[in-house]
């Protein structure tokens, strides 16, 4: 299976392969028009016309099925384009045979010119395919090489001999240029992906696979300036584990990374994508609700304490029992940025704290 980046180098070089193309069978066309008759070099001409058409509805259906990721039509039209390169080929030695037929000695050096031209200007355009390259090389070389062969003087053979020579020759760079491809895609990958595990690493705690502090405050300012123009509704939730330091003095650190990671999932069970959720800390969250007033927060809050309180965490086959306490604050004129309402659900978070733990401030 080729692969979809060797597949857009191939739409992008198409243009400039097909509008060279359109100038050298011109080019031809007026080397040899006092030669060949008029009506085959019309003929000719306009069947390498309808062979750009051919191949400019190849990219497009190339370029349709790549986002619609259609192997099976990638495919076909891989195939078309093989069918279409042989149609190519057979163009150009047909233009060879009307000179051989038609135009006096040394023109068909001229014509074998043009095809060790077009032969090297094509592996740019088409060494992304390299065994459709390889195909269309030896369909228009071998016929040269035959002819070279028919006039059987001196010099023809000298020149059937330096084409073995170039064969080698540009197999081995069309190779060059189809691996240089191979390796810009890997080496491109990799910089898209250590691009997009940096991000990854800014925006998340790689603990608990959820928000950081940073990316939490980020984003949420953004959608507390929605919230305040739309005049809807937001709360935010501070949770913190209930003697936490416990956990960890009487299990082990390894224990506690346990449960921060298994109460975090948890929690989500009870958190809507839309929700931002975040570790701000040690073993204290935070999530932003959008579209909720502080009583359906408290409804909210109440069924994470629940959750929490009824699930018993295996670690190592040691039964872990423990609760949260959640502060709650709403978003209005008196707490209009993130930063007072954090400060506002801190402080309920505290309140929550000091009467007891294992509650909710305001409660339902």
């Amino acid at each position: 299976m080729t692969h979809p980046k060797l597949i857009e180098v191939l739409i992008q070089q198409t243009p400039r392969a097909m509008a060279a193309l359109l100038i050298v069978s011109v080019a031809y066309c007026w080397i040899f028009i006092n030669f060949i008759p008029h009506t085959l070099l019309i003929l000719w001409l306009l069947l390498q016309v309808i062979l750009v058409i051919c191949r400019f509805y190849n990219i497009k259906m190339f370029k349709q099925y790549l986002i619609e990721q259609a192997q099976g039509r990638i495919q076909k039209q891989k195939t078309l384009f093989i069918i279409l390169n042989l149609f190519q080929a057979f163009m150009w030695t047909t233009s060879s045979v009307l000179v051989l037929m038609y135009a006096p000695q040394p023109f068909e050096l001229v014509s074998l010119v043009i095809i060790i031209g077009i032969i090297t200007a094509a592996v740019l355009s088409m060494s992304t395919f390299y065994t459709a390259y390889l195909v269309f090389f030896f369909a228009m070389l071998i016929p040269q090489i035959i002819i070279l062969l028919y006039y059987g003087e001196p010099q023809h053979y000298s020149l059937a001999a330096l084409t073995f020579v170039y064969i080698l020759a540009i197999i081995q760079l069309s190779k060059s240029v189809y691996n240089g491809h191979l390796l810009n895609i890997k080496t491109n990958a990799k910089l898209e992906k250590s691009v997009e595990e940096l991000h990854k690493l800014s925006m998340i705690d790689m603990m608990t696979n959820i928000y950081n502090r940073r990316y939490f405050f980020k984003v949420s300012q953004d959608l507390i300036s929605i919230a305040l123009r739309e005049k809807s509704k937001l709360s935010l939730l501070m949770i913190d584990i209930d003697y936490f330091k416990n956990i960890n003095d009487t299990y082990g650190h390894d224990a506690g990374d346990y449960i921060l990671i298994n109460v975090v999932k948890e929690i989500k069970k009870v958190t809507r994508k839309s929700d931002i959720f975040a570790r701000m800390g040690g073993e204290e969250f935070s999530i932003l609700l959008g579209n909720t007033s502080i009583t359906g927060a408290a409804v909210i809050a109440e069924k994470m304490r629940s959750v929490i309180e009824n699930t018993a965490f295996n670690y190592n086959n040691t039964v872990i029992k423990l609760t949260i306490s959640i502060g709650i604050s709403e978003l209005n004129d008196q707490h209009n940025s993130i930063e007072e309402l954090y400060k506002q659900a801190d402080k309920q978070l505290y309140l929550a704290k000091n009467n007891g733990r294992n509650r909710v401030v305001p409660s339902v």
